[in-house]
């Protein structure tokens, strides 16, 4: 038996949604790699793009073992392994990206709202207040980037500027 590694990629504009957020994943199967269109066997490189989702083929292994080895070398420190099964059969593993699942912007929107951001904060005070969130979210168990949260701060702030103008 022989095993495949299949990375899969949402490529669209919507990719911060609840949807696509933790989208992206490596796949080890025991079906070889075809491309998109001509579903020829390929097992090295891009196979093609469908509705946004590209699709790349990392080669054929021996052994589940040296599988494993190789998606784990070309995601380092900073992957998990999926363990909802897939609804494929010959679909063995997914691996997703990152240590922590991504929170979506829709949800992060939702998690700030009860989060005090003052009209008078200057940047220095929400860059601390985005990195300490940033970390009470990564306890929780979720991975949102500090430059995000302060993002979305500096709209919240200037929200409460115009209502305090208004």
């Amino acid at each position: 038996m022989k095993f495949y590694i299949e990375e899969i990629r949402y490529c669209g504009t919507d990719w911060r949604t609840d949807k696509y957020i933790d989208f992206d994943r490596f796949e080890i199967t025991t079906e070889p790699t075809r491309t998109t269109m001509s579903e020829e066997v390929c097992l090295d490189g891009w196979l093609g793009t469908y509705n946004d989702v590209g699709r790349y083929a990392h080669g054929v292994y021996d052994s589940l073992a040296a599988a494993e080895y190789a998606v784990k070398n070309l995601l380092g420190d900073e992957y998990r392994l999926d363990d909802e099964p897939s609804e494929f059969p010959d679909v063995l593993a997914v691996y997703r990206l990152g240590r922590l699942p991504p929170m979506s912007d829709e949800t992060l929107g939702i998690w700030l709202q009860d989060v005090d951001v003052p009209a008078d904060a200057d940047n220095a005070a929400l860059r601390r207040q985005a990195r300490d969130l940033a970390s009470e979210l990564e306890d929780m168990g979720v991975s949102v980037s500090a430059v995000r949260i302060r993002e979305c701060l500096e709209s919240l702030r200037d929200d409460a500027r115009a209502e305090l103008e208004d």
